[in-house]
C-alpha cells in the first residue's frame, strides 16, 4: 500500500512548494533582497489563495475554469515549459489584467500591496510587482494541474471547498511541533558506523555520510512547510470559510469492510494490495479517499519532482503530461475471490438489433408486405393503361361510322343560268 501527504492537494503547499526557484527571478524583477521577495511571496501567495478562494465562492467552479485558468494569458504562458527571462517578460506583459481578474479589481490590489509593502519595508510598486507576476504564474500552475487531472466544475467546487483546512490554525500548530529539529537517533546511528555481512562495526566511508546527510536534507524539504496563513486576507479578498466535512464515500466504507473481515491490505503483505494508494493520517486534515481526488495528489507530487519553475532554458521538446495508473488508484485490485458484497453491479448487455429475432422477423414481414404492395400497385396500373387505350380505339371508330360522305361538285356559271333561264 502506498500513501500520500495530503497537502498534495492543498493549494497553498503545492504553490508555496512550486514556486520556490523563481524567488531569485521574481526579486530581481521587483528590485528587491532575497529576504524582503521570500516574505513578500509568502503574503502574496496567502492573499492571491485567499482571492481565488473568494472567487470560486461567488462564481464556482465552472466559471473559474473558463474565465481564470481559461485566459489567453494563461494560455500563452502555458507554452513555456521552463522560467527564463523570456517567460518572465510574458508574465510582466499580463499581469495587470490577471491580478484585477483574481481580486475582483485594481484597488484591492493596490491594497493588498500598501499591506505587503508595509510588511517588507518597500514601496508600493514593487510589492505590486511581485504580487501580480505571482499572480500570473499562480493561475498558470493551477490551471496546468487541473488540465492534467481532468477535473470538472463539480469537482473544482469539492477541490476548493477542501482548502480552508490547510489554511487553519490548528494545521500549523500540529506541523510545527511534529517538525524534525535534530537528526534521528536511527538515522544518526548509520551515519556513524554500518554493519558488515560478517557482523562486525566499520567506519562509513565518507561518500555514505554526504548521501546520508543529502537525504536528511531533502527529507526536511520535503517536510517543511508554509508559514501560517493570515485571516487578514479573508477580510481583505471577502472570503467567508465554511464548515466543511467531508462525507465518506462507498470506497472508504469498502476499505473498512475489508478490514473488518480480514482482507485489508494491512493484512496482506503479499499481492497487489501494496499498490493501492491512500492518503495519510494528518491533524486536522479530513480528505475522502476519492479517485479523482487522489489522481489529483499524485499528479501534483509528480509536477512538483519535476521542478518545472527551475531557471533554465526553453527545453527542445516539452515534457509530457503526468501519467497516473488506474491500478495504483482503482482500490481493491487483488486475485483473490470477492465476496458477493464486494462484487460490482453487473447489467446484462443490450442486445444488438441485427441479432434480435423479434425485431428481424417484423422487419421480414414489413419488407414482403411493402413488395406484395408495389407489385399490386404496379399490375393494377398497367390493367388500367390497356382499358383506357381500347376505349379510345373504340371511341375513335365510333366518330368514323358517324360520319356522312359529302361530295362537292363543281358547275360552270354559264351552265346554271342557261337552267335558270328555261
Amino acid at each position: 500500500m502506498t500513501t500520500i501527504s495530503p497537502t498534495r492537494v492543498s493549494m497553498y503547499d503545492f504553490l508555496y512548494h512550486d514556486t520556490q526557484p523563481i524567488l531569485s527571478l521574481l526579486a530581481d524583477a521587483a528590485q528587491l533582497s532575497l529576504p524582503q521577495a521570500r516574505l513578500a511571496m509568502d503574503a502574496s501567495l496567502q492573499a492571491i489563495i485567499s482571492a481565488l478562494l473568494a472567487y470560486q465562492q461567488q462564481h464556482q467552479g465552472a466559471a473559474l475554469s473558463k474565465r481564470l485558468f481559461g485566459r489567453a494569458a494563461v494560455k500563452e504562458l502555458r507554452q513555456y515549459n521552463s522560467m527564463n527571462f523570456a517567460t518572465l517578460n510574458t508574465t510582466l506583459y499580463h499581469r495587470h489584467d490577471a491580478a484585477d481578474a483574481v481580486f475582483n479589481s485594481s484597488a484591492r490590489v493596490i491594497k493588498v500591496s500598501d499591506h505587503i509593502a508595509e510588511k517588507i519595508d518597500a514601496t508600493t510598486q514593487q510589492a505590486q510587482i511581485l504580487l501580480t507576476s505571482l499572480c500570473v504564474i499562480a493561475l498558470r500552475e493551477l490551471a496546468i494541474l487541473a488540465d492534467y487531472s481532468q477535473l470538472d466544475g463539480d469537482e473544482l467546487n469539492k477541490w476548493f471547498a477542501l482548502q480552508p483546512q490547510f489554511l487553519s490554525a490548528a494545521r500549523f500548530e500540529d506541523q510545527a511541533q511534529t517538525l524534525p529539529t535534530s537528526i534521528p537517533a536511527s538515522i544518526e546511528n548509520e551515519t556513524v558506523n554500518t554493519e558488515n555481512k560478517s557482523g562486525t562495526l566499520t567506519e562509513p566511508s565518507e561518500n555514505e555520510t554526504e548521501c546520508s546527510i543529502q537525504s536528511l536534507l531533502s527529507n526536511a524539504k520535503q517536510l517543511r512547510t508554509p508559514p501560517p496563513f493570515d485571516d487578514y486576507w479573508y477580510e481583505v479578498t471577502g472570503f467567508e470559510p465554511e464548515d466543511h466535512v467531508p462525507v465518506q464515500d462507498m470506497q472508504l466504507a469498502t476499505g473498512n469492510y475489508l478490514k473488518a473481515i480480514g482482507r485489508s491490505p494491512d493484512n496482506l503483505p503479499q499481492g497487489r494490495h501494496n499498490d493501492m494508494l491512500v492518503f495519510e493520517e494528518m491533524h486536522a486534515i479530513a480528505l475522502p479517499h476519492q479517485r479523482w481526488l487522489l489522481q489529483l495528489a499524485k499528479i501534483s507530487d509528480i509536477y512538483l519532482s519535476r521542478n518545472r519553475l527551475r531557471i533554465n532554458s526553453e527545453p527542445t521538446t516539452p515534457p509530457k503530461p503526468p501519467l497516473v495508473s488506474l491500478g495504483l488508484i482503482g482500490g481493491n485490485n487483488d486475485n483473490t475471490p470477492t465476496t458477493t458484497s464486494e462484487k460490482p453491479i453487473e447489467y446484462d448487455a443490450s442486445t444488438p438489433l441485427w441479432k434480435n429475432p423479434v425485431i428481424l422477423i417484423i422487419i421480414l414481414v414489413i419488407g414482403v408486405l411493402g413488395a406484395l404492395a408495389t407489385l399490386k400497385y404496379q399490375s393494377q396500373k398497367s390493367d388500367g393503361v390497356v382499358l383506357a387505350t381500347e376505349e379510345i380505339l373504340a371511341q375513335d371508330i365510333a366518330d368514323e361510322r358517324q360520319q356522312q360522305d359529302v361530295a362537292i361538285v363543281r358547275v360552270d356559271d354559264e351552265e346554271s343560268d342557261t337552267a335558270q333561264a328555261q
